[in-house]
């Protein structure tokens, strides 16, 4: 059994990461590490794999705002605070909020769609969301990375029932989490 699981984590688990990293992140890049700290995975495969997830969701929610425009922000009334915070941010910043959008709280879902519906360049908006991403993919790989391994030797000091337990609490809190930010996600 536990060579069939580290066969699904090593065949999958690239391909959970960039799920994550399409709505989120954090949490796949710590759990992508967890994996690559027991070989697993490869550091490298979870930092492109987050890297790759964070580019997609991104670029996805740029093109549905670009689609759906102003009206999708004004029939979401939760929204448009958001919406007149990013375009503040904008004027005073310029490039540098589409750069680095992704280390603002409550702002990564929002602004990628805000920057479409107002018109933002295709090109332009790759452009700086290529060198926001490649920042925030390695410097939350590389934070991941340490924790990974404090976790790592946390765990060698506990038994394999901990073990489990513990895992299974990662586990569940990841997926409360995501929940969560779905569930967030919708009401606004």
């Amino acid at each position: 059994m536990v060579e069939t699981l580290s066969h699904l984590i090593s065949q999958y688990g690239y391909l959970a990461v960039a799920i994550g990293c399409f709505f989120e992140g954090e949490t796949s890049v710590l759990l992508g590490m967890l994996a690559a700290h027991r070989g697993i995975l490869t550091y490298g495969g979870v930092w492109t794999a987050a890297t790759l997830g964070t580019m997609l969701g991104d670029n996805f929610w740029f093109h549905v705002g670009r689609i759906t425009g102003r009206p999708a922000l004004t029939r979401r009334p939760g929204w448009q605070a958001k919406a007149t915070r990013v375009e503040v941010l904008l004027e005073k910043y310029g490039p540098l909020v589409m750069i680095g959008f992704r280390f603002l709280y409550a702002m990564r879902s929002i602004t990628p769609f805000v920057l479409g519906a107002l018109g933002t360049s295709p090109w332009r908006f790759l452009f700086y969301d290529l060198i926001g991403t490649l920042i925030w993919s390695t410097t939350i790989t590389i934070i991941a990375y340490f924790l990974a391994d404090a976790i790592q030797r946390a765990l060698g000091h506990i038994q394999n029932v901990e073990q489990a337990l513990l895992v299974l609490v990662l586990v569940v809190i990841a997926i409360v989490s995501g929940l969560y930010y779905l569930r967030r996600r919708r009401r606004k």
